[in-house]
């Protein structure tokens, strides 16, 4: 009986771990950039980055003073060094409102061609435009 148990507790502490890697290796993937403002900390990591595929990034957002009650698909805007402009298309994640909210934005695809991109979050915590950029690998 005791090998059985012990045998679970092995399998469940190593789905812990996959799991764990899986949610942070975004993080690994790519650099992520910060921007801390009027007592909101945003972080953002692309989590695909693609021509073909749809652009995600992974958003944290942390406070201890402001509501995080803001629709990140209204105020984000996606431009390439083409000209392009790609609005967010959905975010899943929390809920807005309270102090901490994480989640993937999700994107159109990038078009071919394209070497940088730049992410703006606009009016969060009365700052009119937060920039997060990024050169693609070609």
């Amino acid at each position: 009986m005791n090998n059985v148990i012990g045998s679970i507790l092995k399998l469940v502490g190593t789905l812990i771990l996959f799991t764990a890697i899986g949610l942070t290796g975004a993080w690994a993937s790519y650099e992520h950039r910060s921007n801390s403002a009027n007592s909101v900390n945003v972080d953002v990591v692309p989590v695909q980055l693609s021509s073909e595929k749809p652009a995600k990034f992974e958003i944290r957002m942390n406070t201890h003073s402001v509501p995080l009650d803001y629709d990140l698909v209204a105020v984000s805007l996606l431009k390439d060094d083409q000209g392009s402009e790609y609005r967010a298309s959905t975010w899943n994640g929390s809920p807005a409102g309270g102090h901490h909210r994480s989640g993937v934005l999700e994107f159109p695809a990038i078009g071919k061609g394209a070497k940088s991109i730049t992410l703006y979050i606009k009016n969060i915590a009365d700052v009119p435009e937060r920039t997060f950029e990024w050169k693609l690998e070609q």
